[in-house]
């Protein structure tokens, strides 16, 4: 390949990923269950190999994008949503502003950081509390790591509408990259899970965001055979 060209098919690459991610987890959450429907919401994360740097601006744009899409889900009497996604100080704003030469260091970097990334969090919290009858469940990460350590949302966050999902293999043990800490309610299936990727074909991946999804399948299930059930019915069952 032209030498020219590799950053441009690698950036090519991320931007495809983030759609087979989508299209993998939808697969999963749908699984074995004609009573399902699927409404898709795309949050796309930065795949540029210089990421852009989040200012204010962007962040309370991310804090509209909250608002909005879950009062379209309540709109829509969605039942249970899946997040296989996650949102830190490092990789969103300190990784990015170091990239880019913002800051003269990294304490300024965290002092900005910190307050942008504050900002973001509680207008997600916000969002999710506004929503007390939909069921929300997250990836734990990927990170081999501890949640409630690293502080990254949705994952660390213990709302009543929450469930955070960590990942095991085929035989039930921790896999080596699962995040895990007291945040952390429970464990599913997420080491090489096969479902779809665009076009069609079917792929296996491995992560906490393939765990997560099997979590919002069981959930839907059980809404399927008892519509009546509460989200605390759910969780506890």
């Amino acid at each position: 390949m032209d030498p020219q060209k590799v950053n441009v098919f690698l950036e090519k690459l991320g931007l495809y990923g983030i759609y087979a991610h989508g299209t993998h987890v939808a697969g999963i959450a749908i699984d074995g269950n004609p009573a399902a429907k699927n409404l898709n919401a795309r949050i796309s994360f930065d795949y540029h190999s210089i990421p852009f740097v989040k200012d204010e601006q962007a962040v309370m744009n991310c804090a509209e994008m909250y608002k909005d899409v879950i009062t379209y889900f309540k709109s829509q009497n969605v039942k249970v949503v899946n997040m296989s996604w996650t949102v830190g100080i490092e990789d969103e704003f300190m990784e990015p502003m170091r990239m880019n030469g913002v800051g003269a260091n990294d304490s300024v970097r965290m002092e900005i950081a910190k307050k942008l990334f504050d900002i973001e969090r509680k207008a997600y919290i916000e969002a999710v509390t506004s929503a007390p009858d939909i069921l929300f469940v997250c990836a734990a990460g990927n990170d081999n790591d501890d949640v409630d350590f690293t502080g990254n949302f949705p994952a660390s966050l213990n709302l009543p509408n929450i469930i955070t999902v960590g990942a095991v293999d085929s035989e039930g043990k921790k896999t080596s990259f699962t995040t895990e800490g007291k945040s952390v309610d429970l464990y599913a299936n997420g080491f090489e899970v096969e479902s779809y990727v665009p076009g069609g074909d079917r792929i296996k991946f491995s992560g906490t965001s393939m765990a997560s999804p099997q979590v919002v399948n069981l959930a839907a299930k059980l809404w399927a055979l008892n519509p009546k059930l509460t989200v605390e019915q759910v969780k506890i069952l």
